[in-house]
């Protein structure tokens, strides 16, 4: 029996890419929620101190914050961290949920939440992809802007699963 030569088995270049997404894991989103809840806390607790410093300096609502932070009664001092937390966890839902995500496959780019009606750009369509004043910038084959605006991930990332599934990158 001859010995067969072996076949290399190069799964990379036989299956297509899987589609790439850009957005805010889990992670992400726990930890921008903790940082902000944490720093809601301390502003609460250290309301005192900054209305002190407020008075010093002629920064806009400088006397409300002085004013405010002279309330001493027992219930005001347990409310203003808890106040706080509660503000920074609202401004934490409106940071995760204002970035872009961007999922990149073999066939289409998907721009926007599944569901926020989010802009479908076919590979037919699409013309080229690059990075202008630190905005994604997708054009389609006719010339036209389909999006420009900020996304989650970053450059060289995004450059990379554009070029890797055979996307024109670049400028124009």
């Amino acid at each position: 029996m001859m010995d067969q030569p072996q076949q290399k088995n190069d799964s990379t270049a036989q299956q297509p890419h899987a589609a790439e997404t850009f957005a805010p894991s889990r992670t992400d989103v726990v930890i921008i929620g903790l940082v902000c809840l944490g720093i809601g806390v301390a502003l609460g607790f250290f309301l005192p101190a900054l209305g002190s410093i407020a008075a010093k300096f002629p920064i806009p609502f400088g006397d409300v914050i002085e004013k405010l932070s002279r309330f001493d009664q027992a219930w005001v001092v347990i409310a203003r961290p808890i106040i706080g937390g509660a503000l920074g966890l609202i401004a934490a839902f409106f940071i995760a949920s204002s970035t872009t995500p961007l999922r990149i496959d073999e066939h289409r780019i998907t721009i926007g939440r599944d569901d926020n009606h989010p802009l479908h750009i076919s590979r037919a369509s699409f013309s080229t992809a690059y990075f202008a004043d630190g905005k994604l910038v997708v054009v389609t084959e006719g010339g036209h802007q389909a999006f420009k605006g900020d996304v989650e991930g970053k450059k060289a990332a995004i450059a990379e699963a554009f070029t890797s599934r055979g996307y024109r990158w670049g400028e124009i």
